[in-house]
This record gives structure tokens, C-alpha cells and sequence, in this order.
């Protein structure tokens, strides 16, 4: 059943901020427009903390929910049974969970996709990746292969777990520093704050930076926090990564093979006590942001607008913020032609909703909530 009410978190939100103005009432549908011409249209309710979004090219959405469940949306409506055959270790802890979620590019003829989540192993846990066919009915998964994990840690935050391929075929997976372990997201032998490339059954591609040496053979580029949000723009040849600083330093990086990010060496933010991590915030060899955010908005997810309804969004960017200071809101980055970052522009933000993924199809947007109580909602133009 749709809830004609704001998640609960915006709720309390606004009444701890008091001075702030009341958020627009859903309409009779449980539609809301929004002040910047834009209407979310629920479509799906009472998920728990949804998390990753694939569309099948049936028009059916599957998402995640990090409370360990896959669920179908068909037909506008969320089906009652969730998905079966994940797989039994998923740590349900903290930030861990089910997490991303992304197709084979061959799905069409090949009902693969693949799922990254909290691996239970115990005294420790790591993110784990499988590979599963999705039945016809898109109600089971079959065939559910680990084809690769990060680095044990004993820690339940900062697991990444964005997935996206790129044109040869290889996949990108984010791997979180732990919390914890954020000095050895400058180490390239460990896995800890690292961005890697493997290929669909796990195997690490002969032109990796350090298949050669100097770093472990799946590490594509290294010093990062926790990486939320990845997409490669065909466009213009770009991997596009966001991920959470601190307290302040979110941001967006173009990514290259071999480079170094710079956390937490460097970095806009501070420790979430008020002390300082460091006081550089650039330094040689290290690269820096292409859109940062101080305050922070918290990322999430990411997309790339190919959606026909949009087309004067056509390429951009739009980034799912889920709280902090100026979080609560999507944010369209433009994309210029040769792949570099133009303005940046808040969407929706007098909602007071927070938002943990994104999707871009030709026929649609979709967003859900980072809310206990979830809401998947497909986004319109108000017009």
C-alpha cells in the first residue's frame, strides 16, 4: 500500500528543525510536486532501507534491501514474496547487508546479473560479490557464484559495493575502507579504499596497473573512503565516481587506472568528533575532486540521464543525497562534451527526502528513499 505521508525520518527531520519551512503535502494519488516543477509518483512502499536499483528490459524493477532481501517491482507494485536463492552469509550489520545491484550486459539472452553485499565470515566480514541467473519469472536466482571478494576486516561500515561495466567487458566494483583500516587505503596491496577491475567470473585483466607489480593485481585505483556511486559515461569515454568524505569532503572523481585519490592523506573534510584528519588538502600525486561538497551531502547512487522525458538532461549526471547539512535531495551535475563537470544543481531538495540510489532508462527515472520505511519513486516532469 502507498502512504499518502513522508517517510518517517523526513518527518522527524523537520519538526527537529523547527525554523525550517513544512514540506509539500502528498496529492491524492500520494504524488508530490515538488517546487522545482517535478512530481515523484510512488510506485513502490514499505521496503526496508532500499539500496540498489536494476531495471530488466521486461520494464520490471528489481531492488535491493540491505535488510538481506531482493525484491521485484512489476506492474507498478511491489511483489509481496521477495526474491529467492540469495545467498545464506549476508551480514546484516551496521552499514552492511544486500547492496548493489547490476546486470550482464548480455542479460537479455542470458538472465545474469550480479549482487555485491556484507559477507558474513564470522570473527570478520568483507564485500562479496556473486553471479546468479534470474528465473523467467524473475523470482528466483540460480547458479549463485562468489566471484569475488575484498579484504577481511572486523568492522560493519564502509562496504562500497557499486558495480558498473565498462565497454570491454570488465566490471568496476567499489570496496570501502572499513572505517577502521583508512590508512590502508593508501597501501595498493590491500583492498581496503580501493576501486577494482575484474572481469565477470572473477579473473583479475592482464592490463590492470599492477598485474605487474606494485599493488595487488585487482586494484584499478586507490585512495578512497567509501565509494557510492559509479557509472561510465559512454559519451565521452568517462568513469565517474562519487564517495563520502568525512564530516564535509564529499565528492566526485573522474577515475584512471593506476591513480591515487588521495585518502586520507589528503582531504576536505574532518574526523565527525571535530579534530582534523589532516591539513593538506592536495598534494603531489595525488588527484583531486571534480566536484566537492563542503558541508556534505552524503551520496548515493548515480546515474546517467538517458531517459527521453528528460532529454535536456540528456548526459548528465544525477547523484542521490541522502543527509548531512546539504544533503536531502538529487543533484544534476552538468556533463560537458569532452567529459569534464560543469554546474552542479539541487533538485527536490524542499522535500526533505533523503535519496540512497538513482536509475536512468530511456522510459524512465527512479529513486528510493535511504528510509527504513522505503519508497521507490519514478520521477516526472509536474507539466
Amino acid at each position: 500500500m502507498i502512504r499518502n505521508a513522508l517517510p518517517l525520518f523526513a518527518i522527524a527531520l523537520l519538526t527537529a528543525c523547527g525554523g525550517e519551512a513544512a514540506a509539500p503535502e502528498p496529492q491524492v494519488d500520494g504524488s508530490i510536486v515538488s517546487d522545482d516543477g517535478l512530481r515523484l509518483v510512488p510506485i513502490a512502499s514499505e521496503l526496508e532501507f532500499p539500496w540498489g536499483i536494476a531495471a530488466l528490459p521486461s520494464g520490471e524493477l528489481l531492488v535491493t534491501e540491505r535488510e538481506g532481501r531482493l525484491r521485484l517491482i512489476k506492474d507498478d507494485a511491489l511483489v509481496a514474496a521477495p526474491v529467492t536463492g540469495l545467498p545464506g552469509d549476508i551480514l546484516i550489520d551496521g552499514q552492511g547487508g544486500l547492496l548493489g545491484i547490476t546486470l550482464d550486459p548480455a542479460f537479455a539472452d542470458n538472465r545474469k546479473l550480479y549482487l555485491s553485499y556484507s559477507k558474513d565470515m564470522g570473527e570478520t566480514n568483507t564485500t562479496a560479490v556473486v553471479s546468479a541467473t534470474l528465473s523467467d519469472d524473475a523470482m528466483a536466482l540460480s547458479d549463485v557464484t562468489e566471484i569475488y571478494k575484498g579484504e577481511d576486516r572486523e568492522t560493519s561500515y564502509h562496504f562500497g559495493s557499486r558495480m558498473v561495466f565498462l565497454p570491454d567487458g570488465s566490471m568496476i566494483v567499489t570496496l570501502g575502507d572499513g572505517y577502521r583500516y583508512m590508512k590502508d587505503a593508501q597501501d595498493t596491496n590491500l583492498l581496503h579504499g580501493k576501486i577494482a577491475r575484474i572481469m565477470p567470473d572473477g579473473s583479475v585483466p592482464e592490463d590492470n596497473p599492477f598485474t605487474s607489480g606494485g599493488g595487488n593485481p585487482a586494484v584499478w585505483s586507490y585512495g578512497h573512503r567509501n565509494v557510492q556511486g559509479a557509472v561510465y559515461h559512454a559519451a565521452t569515454g568517462t568513469l565517474f565516481a562519487h564517495e563520502h568524505g568525512p564530516k564535509g569532503g564529499d565528492e566526485i572523481n573522474v577515475i584512471e587506472p593506476g591513480n591515487n585519490y588521495g585518502w586520507p592523506t589528503i582531504t576536505y573534510g574532518i574526523n565527525y568528533d571535530g579534530t582534523v584528519i589532516t591539513n593538506e588538502t592536495e598534494a603531489p600525486g595525488m588527484e583531486q575532486p571534480v566536484v566537492k561538497w563542503v558541508p556534505s551531502i552524503a551520496p548515493s547512487g548515480m546515474a546517467v540521464v538517458e531517459t527521453a522525458a528528460f532529454s535536456d538532461w540528456s548526459g548528465d549526471l544525477l547523484v542521490g543525497a541522502m543527509n548531512g547539512p546539504k544533503g536531502q535531495k538529487l543533484v544534476r551535475v552538468d556533463v560537458n562534451a569532452d567529459g569534464s563537470l560543469g554546474e552542479t544543481e539541487d533538485l527536490l531538495d524542499d522535500l526533505q527526502i533523503p535519496f540512497r540510489d538513482v536509475i536512468s532508462t530511456p522510459n524512465a527515472i527512479y529513486v528510493a528513499t535511504a528510509d527504513l520505511d522505503g519508497i521507490v519513486y519514478r520521477l516526472e516532469k509536474a507539466e
